[in-house]
């Protein structure tokens, strides 16, 4: 079960990278003064909201699931790789879960709550290298097999 669920948070992250590219490539087709990344900027929805939170959603998914399989089927060097994967991936999601700082406070307004997918959306190289890539390594060590330890050779006949 956490190998299935490691690969359809894999699938998932690559689905929402592959529409976060193909909106920001249509914002370019429809203005070529652009580039990829004034693209993504522009940010209309509902594209930008469907590809970052499948990629939130898809990479969290795979590396808690990608960690807890490499933890099930074995092999130390795989569970050392997968919980460091689960440290940097829980490091994003407690720095993209502290309250905003940010702007001018309003009197009569309630303060805003922790918004990891805003975050994700306003910082996506801090994304791609503190969730993406963890999600990727923990997924790889979840999803790779173990190799099979030689099997002895056979002896020969005495007779």
């Amino acid at each position: 079960m956490a190998w299935w669920a490691a690969a359809a948070g894999l699938v998932a992250t690559v689905v929402g990278l592959v529409v976060l590219f193909a909106y920001a490539l249509s914002e370019v087709r429809a203005d070529p003064s652009l580039s990829l990344i004034d693209g993504y900027w522009i940010g209309r929805l509902p594209w930008t909201a469907i590809g970052i939170d499948l990629v939130v959603i898809g990479s969290t998914m795979a590396v808690v699931f990608g960690t807890l399989a490499a933890w099930i089927s074995g092999g130390g060097l795989r569970r050392l790789v997968s919980l460091l994967a689960l440290a940097v991936a829980a490091f994003w999601w407690f720095v993209a879960t502290l309250p905003f700082a940010g702007g001018a406070p309003c009197p009569s307004c309630p303060p805003p709550g922790p918004d990891p997918l805003t975050y994700a959306y306003s910082l996506p190289d801090l994304t791609l290298l503190l969730l993406v890539l963890p999600a990727a390594v923990a997924g790889a060590a979840a999803l790779s097999k173990r190799r099979p330890g030689r099997a002895p050779s056979p002896r020969p006949a005495v007779g």
